[in-house]
């Protein structure tokens, strides 16, 4: 038992360690869940990431475990990165995430890591004295060369994006219409206005896809033990009290149609004979009053521009 739930933990702590990793290997062509379509710059890099971080993973913990005379803890540590799957595996089930994935790939991944880590632990880690690396021959360096060489090769390979781009339509329409039979009603009535309710809609489902439901329970809860003033509900509202997720709608809508009626109000004085109303400043500077930051603003922008089109 005790061997499992540290097993189970390493498994969890697999899952925030490649999180954190992806999160810093974008600008080499790391691929994450997105809304959003983006190219595939680096499959090689990103298959190397997600199937072969699991494996080294457990290499190294179970360096450390017998450095430290803990043999009895590399037990079947190859189960780690099944703890590791079933977790990633629950977690995007969850929160909503599982209309974007690429469950073929997934499984593809899925499969490659229960592989290779069992036969890593049957061949190599499961007998103490094989687990750190032998370069005393050619043949080994010579394997390293060509495996640079494939990796090379493969990372240049562009993959088509249109089963991404269906997956992402797939997701958005599901999250839209869900939203909408949820919200719809209190939406129109607050905005009037079509191209608001797509500024409303776009933040709701953007936010909701950074927060999911599972986060904001445990936003409420320290909330409750806080009581300090905190972003609630799925518009993310600032409060200094507890609010449901149709609270937060109410005041996050109210807040947008707030925003555009001051743009209005500064394009009449900027331009008091011609008034001149610029759609795409109007839905930027909107945004930006409701949430900072360039990259916020640019992505929630793209969303309301696609809900628009689309519904």
């Amino acid at each position: 038992m005790v061997i499992f739930i540290i097993h189970f933990f390493l498994g969890i702590g697999l899952f925030f360690l490649i999180n954190w990793i992806g999160k810093h290997s974008y600008s080499i062509g790391y691929l994450e869940i997105s809304m959003f379509i983006k190219t595939e710059e680096a499959p090689a890099l990103n298959f190397l990431i997600r199937v072969l971080t699991p494996v080294v993973y457990i290499i190294l913990v179970s360096t450390i475990f017998y450095y430290f005379g803990l043999d009895k803890y590399v037990w079947n540590i190859f189960l780690v990165n099944i703890y590791y799957i079933v977790f990633r595996l629950l977690f995007n089930l969850l929160t909503n995430r599982g209309l974007l994935l690429n469950w073929y790939r997934q499984f593809i991944y899925w499969g490659a890591i229960v592989v290779i880590s069992y036969l890593t632990y049957e061949n190599l880690i499961k007998v103490k004295a094989n687990i750190l690396p032998d370069f005393t021959t050619v043949a080994n360096e010579l394997w390293i060369i060509i495996l640079i060489f494939v990796f090379q090769v493969t990372n240049n390979i562009r993959l088509s994006q249109d089963g991404s781009v269906k997956r992402k339509k797939t997701y958005l329409k599901a999250r839209y219409n869900y939203f909408k039979n949820l919200y719809g009603k209190k939406i129109k009535k607050i905005t009037q206005n079509e191209v608001l309710e797509a500024i409303t809609y776009a933040i709701i489902i953007y936010e909701d896809f950074n927060r999911p439901k599972l986060a904001r329970i445990i936003e409420n809860i320290k909330f409750l033990i806080t009581k300090k003033p905190h972003t609630l509900g799925v518009m993310q509202v600032s409060t200094t009290k507890l609010l449901t997720d149709s609270e937060s709608v109410i005041l996050g809508t109210t807040k947008i149609v707030d925003a555009y009626k001051l743009y209005l109000q500064k394009a009449a004085k900027e331009n008091e004979e011609n008034e001149y109303y610029d759609e795409l400043t109007a839905m930027s500077q909107i945004i930006s009053d409701y949430n900072t930051g360039t990259s916020y603003c640019y992505e929630v922008t793209e969303l309301t521009q696609t809900i628009k089109e689309e519904f």
